[in-house]
Order: C-alpha cells, then sequence, then structure tokens
C-alpha cells in the first residue's frame, strides 16, 4: 500500500508539471515562437487524466489530491471552450441569430448556396458573418438579407457579413502586421456597424490563417518512413501557419479595442479556443461557449471524422450582450459546420426595495 501511495503521489506531481509547462507554452505569443499555439490542442486533453488520477488518488491516497486539484482547475476553462454541455435558455423577443460560416467558396456540395438560402430561412439566422465566399457565387442567399458587407473590396474571394438589419459604416480590415505578399490573410477580415434592436453593434468578421494542411496530408499509409516524412512535412505547415495567425491576433486586439461600440467577434480562426489570443481576448469579450453551448461538438468536418470533434469556429461579444445558446449544426454544406449563437440586450438589473 505505501509503494502505491508512492507511485501515486510521483505521477501526480509529473502530470501537474506538464500540465504546467503545456499550458504556459501554449500561452507564448505564436508570432515570435511558431507551433506555439499549437500546444492549447493537447493542454485541455490533460483535464482527462486529472480526473481519472483523482479517483484513483481519492480511493488509495485522499491526503494527495491537491495537485489533481490544481490540475483539473488549469484545465477546466478549455475543456468547457470545447464541450457543450448547457441547454437553450429561453430568449427575449427582441433576441438576434448569428452564424458564423466558412463556406468553402460553395464548392463543397453542389447548389451549396442555395441549399444554404434555405438553411437560413429555416433557422431564422439575422446576421450571417461568412468566410471564404466567392463572388458573385453566393446568390442567393443574399435574398433573405437586406445589407452586405464584404473584405476584401478588390478580391472576389472574401469575408462576407449578411444582415437583415441596416448596417451604418462597413470597412475592409488590413492584417498591419502581416506582409505584404500575403495577399488573402493581409485581407481577410472587415467590419460592420449594424443596428440592432436595441443597439448599435460593431460585427467583426475574420478568417484566421489556414494551417494549409490538406485532407489528403491527413491519409498515409501504415509506412513508419511515410508517417515520419508526412509528421514532419505537416509540422512545418502547421508552423508556418502558426506564425501568421499570431501576427493577425495583434490586429484583432487592436480593432477590438479601438472600437466605438460594443464588439461581436466572428470567424473562422483555425485554432482551438486557448493560447495566447484565446486568453487575451476573455479580457475585453465573452465566450457564450463556455456555459452556454449546447449540441454537438466539432466545427471542422475533416477532424471530426477522424475522431478529433473541435471547435476552430468562434464567437465571442462583449460583456453587457447577453446571450442565450451557441451551437454548432452539422449541416453537410461546407468542410466546416456553421456556429450559431442567439444574443439578446443587457439584463436590466432589478431594482432594490428601497428604489421601488
Amino acid at each position: 500500500m505505501r509503494k502505491r501511495r508512492f507511485i501515486l503521489k510521483w505521477i501526480n506531481r509529473l502530470l501537474l508539471l506538464l500540465t504546467i509547462l503545456c499550458g504556459v507554452g501554449s500561452l507564448l505569443p505564436s508570432d515570435t515562437l511558431p507551433g506555439s499555439s499549437l500546444l492549447s490542442l493537447a493542454f485541455p486533453v490533460f483535464i482527462i487524466p486529472h480526473i481519472f488520477f483523482f479517483l484513483l488518488t481519492l480511493r488509495f491516497s485522499p491526503k494527495r489530491i491537491l495537485p489533481n486539484f490544481f490540475g483539473i482547475g488549469l484545465t477546466l476553462i478549455p475543456a468547457l471552450a470545447q464541450f457543450p454541455y448547457a441547454k437553450p435558455q429561453e430568449e427575449p423577443e427582441n433576441a438576434v441569430k448569428i452564424a458564423t460560416y466558412n463556406v468553402r467558396a460553395f464548392y463543397q456540395v453542389d447548389d451549396a448556396s442555395k441549399k444554404m438560402r434555405q438553411w437560413v430561412a429555416d433557422q431564422g439566422v439575422d446576421v450571417l458573418c461568412m468566410q471564404e465566399v466567392r463572388r458573385p457565387g453566393y446568390y442567393p442567399v443574399d435574398q433573405e438579407f437586406s445589407h452586405l458587407a464584404f473584405a476584401p473590396k478588390w478580391s472576389g474571394y472574401s469575408v462576407g457579413i449578411f444582415s437583415k438589419y441596416p448596417i451604418i459604416y462597413k470597412e475592409p480590415l488590413i492584417f498591419s502586421y502581416v506582409d505584404e505578399n500575403e495577399e488573402y490573410p493581409k485581407g481577410s477580415a472587415g467590419l460592420a456597424d449594424i443596428v440592432l434592436p436595441w443597439d448599435t453593434v460593431r460585427f467583426i468578421n475574420v478568417h484566421l490563417n489556414s494551417t494549409g494542411v490538406r485532407d489528403g496530408d491527413m491519409s498515409v499509409s501504415a509506412d513508419t518512413d511515410e508517417l515520419i516524412a508526412r509528421g514532419k512535412f505537416i509540422a512545418r505547415k502547421l508552423a508556418g501557419s502558426d506564425h501568421v495567425r499570431g501576427l493577425q491576433s495583434k490586429s484583432v486586439l487592436e480593432w477590438i479595442e479601438a472600437s466605438p461600440h460594443p464588439v461581436v467577434l466572428c470567424g473562422d480562426f483555425n485554432s482551438v479556443p486557448g493560447g495566447n489570443l484565446y486568453v487575451r481576448l476573455l479580457r475585453k469579450l465573452e465566450d457564450p461557449y463556455l456555459f452556454k453551448g449546447s449540441g454537438k461538438m466539432g466545427s471542422f468536418e475533416p477532424l471530426k471524422r477522424r475522431y478529433l470533434p473541435i471547435k476552430i469556429d468562434w464567437t465571442l461579444h462583449s460583456e453587457g450582450i447577453e446571450s442565450y445558446d451557441q451551437h454548432i449544426d452539422h449541416i453537410n454544406l461546407s468542410d466546416h459546420y456553421p456556429l450559431v449563437t442567439t444574443i439578446g440586450p443587457p439584463k436590466k438589473e432589478q431594482a432594490s426595495p428601497e428604489e421601488e
């Protein structure tokens, strides 16, 4: 029994150390240390062994469960950012439904744009933020909306904000820290100030740099040499794209800071909610998925098909905007699935008896 307790003690200490190292590493800015944010993929997974060894330690050595408590606490938020457990709340009459969707230029499925228009109508989407839009291939989705904004203006390949509510200002955004040679990653963002029923809200729609890893890159034979070669190839792509996303992140934070209105930030971030950008965003915005996420997991079909149901599409909003639900709708019109969020005005504080 003493030997068992000794082994458990050192396993828990080592597990906590690895958790801390992975967490700290994921917080390093990827523009200075390319690949660091990829640790955010592994970090929330540490909650599983911590829970397992917590139960085991509770059984054999209950006085030594503190490292597991710390480990579970450290990994809880990034784990909740992937795991939907809530139920949709009753929404007010003036609620607004937002969807963010990487549509892959409507190439994935025949008549994807027509089917998407039907989905928009059925769901009652009020504001649709799309990435990888091929103009004018978005027809007839635009028929469901009265106001449109695209970025960049000079390209047929863009991000788009489609709204049923008036857009009073719109502007393509430039990732100023990204090299001029990076064409689409330089201008794959835009904003629109939209007059919602209760306030004017600035919608920022971004498509952060793609990983560059194609579906076929993940399909290899069991040959050891090929696995190693393909692994190195994928690692180089991931590190390079991670560096560009780190540069883009700096601009995203500046845009939010400069906004004269409450912000809704939507887009394909090509990374999980975690790491340097996500932590810094949580100081300014709220992530509805943490406590109000519902439904099924996984917003990227190729990874979900390989039993990695992770969310790389985000919608966050300013404090004060109330959210009632956020879920991923698994419709097969792209290699992504749309992330749908229902928001409303700030809840009015109940007056105290003295004030009444």
